[in-house]
This record gives C-alpha cells, sequence and structure tokens, in this order.
C-alpha cells in the first residue's frame, strides 16, 4: 500500500505533466481567441474555454478546465509532497503558491462568475438586472406574478415540460436560441395568435449572443383541449389562456438578478464628433442606494463603478422618442481579486528568492 502511495504521489509531482500540459493550454487559448472572430465571444469562451467535456461529433474530449485542474493538482502535489521546505527554497515555494492562487481565481470566476447588464431612463430607479445570455420561460398569472419560470437552457426540442399542481401541461413543438421566422401553411384551430402564421427555423447564432432572438412553440393541454402558441423573447404582446379558472400568460426573456442595492439614473450626457450623429463618450451621472445610504458617482467609458463585488460599466446606450436610455454592463465576479493577490505574492516570492541567493553568494 505504501509503495503504491508513493508511486501515485511521484506521478502526480512529475515535471513532465506540466510539460505536456502548458502546450496544450496553449493551443486552447489560440484556437479560441481565433473563434472569437468567427462565432462570437461567447460561444468561443463557452466551448474552449468553460466546457470541461468538448464533443467532436461523437468523442468527448477534455475540455481546457480539465488541464488547468490538472495543473493545480500537480503544482499542489510537488509543493507539498517534493519542495523542500527549507529558508532556502522559501522564495520558489511562495512564487509556487502564486501560480495556485492564479489557478484558483480562474476557477473561482469560471464557475460563478455572471455578466448581466441594466438599462434605464433619467429618473428612474431600479435594482433588476438582466442576464446578457441565460433566459427564462416564465408563466404568469392575471396580476403579472411568476408561477412557474423555467431556464430556456433546460428546455429540450419535442419534450414535456414538468409543472407541479399546474391545472395544464406544456409541450415543446419548437425550440430554437436564434429564430427565423417563416410563415406557417399548416395552421388549424389549434393555434393561437402568432402561432396562427408563423412558425420558427433554428439559424445560426449571431457573433454577440445578446443579438440571439430565442423563441418557442408549445403546445398547452387543457382537460384535453390542446392549444398552440408561439412566444419569442422580449415580445411585448404576451400570449394568453385560461385553465382552472384562471388566466396565464407566457413570457421569454432574459434572466432576471436582482442587486443588493438600488441604482439611481439622475443624467445622463454624451458627447457626439463635431457634425456627425456619433457618439463620441457618453457617461452616467447615478446615485447608489443602499438602505438608509446613499451617494452619487459619474459612470463614464473608461471608469466603472465598483461596489460590493459589483463593477457597472458604461456599456451603451439606446435612442428612443423619449430620450436616451443608458445601459450600464453589470459584473459580478468572486475572483477578481486573485490576479492582484497572486502577483503580489510572486513578486514577494521573486524578492525573497534574491534576497536568500545574495545571502548565499
Amino acid at each position: 500500500m505504501h509503495l503504491n502511495f508513493k508511486t501515485f504521489s511521484n506521478a502526480l509531482c512529475a515535471p513532465r505533466i506540466l510539460h505536456y500540459v502548458l502546450p496544450i493550454i496553449m493551443l486552447f487559448l489560440l484556437i479560441g481567441t481565433i473563434a472569437q472572430k468567427y462565432i462570437g465571444l461567447y460561444a468561443a469562451t463557452h466551448i474552449f474555454f468553460s466546457n470541461w467535456i468538448i464533443w467532436a461529433g461523437w468523442l468527448p474530449l477534455p475540455g481546457l478546465p480539465v488541464f488547468l485542474a490538472l495543473m493545480a493538482l500537480n503544482l499542489s502535489c510537488k509543493l507539498i509532497f517534493k519542495s523542500p521546505w527549507k529558508r532556502e527554497q522559501a522564495g520558489i515555494i511562495i512564487t509556487h503558491i502564486a501560480v495556485l492562487l492564479l489557478l484558483v481565481g480562474g476557477l473561482l470566476t469560471a464557475l460563478f462568475s455572471t455578466e448581466s447588464y441594466l438599462d434605464f431612463a433619467e429618473g428612474e430607479v431600479t435594482s433588476q438586472i438582466s442576464d446578457y445570455h441565460a433566459r427564462e420561460l416564465t408563466v404568469l398569472d392575471e396580476s403579472a406574478k411568476p408561477q412557474y419560470v423555467i431556464a430556456f437552457n433546460d428546455i429540450a426540442d419535442q419534450d414535456k415540460i414538468p409543472l407541479i399542481n399546474a391545472p395544464f401541461t406544456i409541450e415543446v413543438l419548437e425550440r430554437c436560441g436564434n429564430c427565423e421566422i417563416t410563415r406557417r401553411s399548416d395552421g388549424n384551430e389549434r393555434f393561437i395568435g402568432m402561432a396562427k402564421n408563423m412558425s420558427l427555423k433554428p439559424k445560426p447564432p449571431e457573433r454577440e449572443n445578446e443579438r440571439n432572438m430565442a423563441g418557442l412553440t408549445l403546445k398547452i393541454n387543457i382537460d384535453g383541449e390542446e392549444q398552440i402558441h408561439t412566444v419569442l423573447e422580449d415580445i411585448p404582446i404576451l400570449p394568453k389562456f385560461e385553465a382552472g379558472g384562471k388566466r396565464y400568460s407566457l413570457a421569454l426573456t432574459k434572466l432576471k438578478r436582482t442587486l443588493p442595492f438600488k441604482v439611481e439614473l439622475i443624467d445622463f450626457t454624451r458627447e457626439e464628433h463635431p457634425g456627425t450623429d456619433m457618439a463620441k463618450a457618453y457617461s452616467s451621472h447615478v446615485r447608489i442606494i443602499d438602505g438608509v445610504s446613499s451617494w452619487e458617482s459619474v459612470i463614464s467609458m473608461n471608469e466603472p463603478l465598483r461596489y460590493k463585488g459589483y463593477t457597472l460599466f458604461q456599456s451603451s446606450f439606446i435612442s428612443t422618442p423619449d430620450g436616451d436610455v443608458s445601459v450600464l454592463a453589470v459584473v459580478w465576479n468572486v475572483g477578481r481579486a486573485f490576479p492582484y493577490i497572486s502577483g503580489l505574492v510572486m513578486c514577494l516570492g521573486i524578492i525573497v528568492h534574491l534576497i536568500v541567493r545574495r545571502k548565499k553568494a
């Protein structure tokens, strides 16, 4: 048993693991960076940087997180079992710890970070933000209160959506992450509203995931009677139906989150290039409201606001007949401090190593 553990630990500590893994990680970074030009940032990040498994047809291949985890395991074993914990090696040990901190930060970022946006007009106060990528199907009651919320990624084509104690059932007839709308030729009395005249067909995703328009065609069974409705993302006219003496509506929207504070837009300003309508710079004068506390700040294109783990960037704006609407990108990244900590620890390790070497000399 002792021999087996020693053999196993020696294998995990072997430097050749790092020698093999590093070129593979570099290859992932190269391919993923090139892929962003053709399939967009979100799709490239999801496929090459976030997935633990990459499917090459029917063949599963290990994704980048697998190799990063293997690299972290190799460095940890080398640090614990093989590194001589002596004063002369202090600088090298501290540097190893810095690299491990960087890998831990990357793992936390990959697992828990979120990217959302907040759009509001002057005078508006809100704490609601919308995810850039995640979408959800919501069944609302007649007072617009959500009764059932289903993640869009959990919905499969030709599948039944599980609903607990609902007076109706929902079956998915058509599903697309980015929809092309075509004229329906097989409509009958079961098709209601938009579904009478339109059919949904999947089309290639846009490079920017937020530009995709998701959609569903749903068959709703109410006491043996079937209705077929089409639900499109962020369409203000919602499909409605009655079941169990109550009225319901269907909405397909981006996933909503709630900030632990409120944001009020006091003023939005933009500067245009002379003689054009093209914006040169724009900024939002906001008030942060957190309980009884409040203060003002300006968020511009190069000056984000950081508070309670959230970073608010001035992303863009939308011109409407009623005035400009400011759009702020809202990023929550639990691992954002790790690169800074890792850099400081690595500098400390190098300084300690140089001091020790100089004393030896």
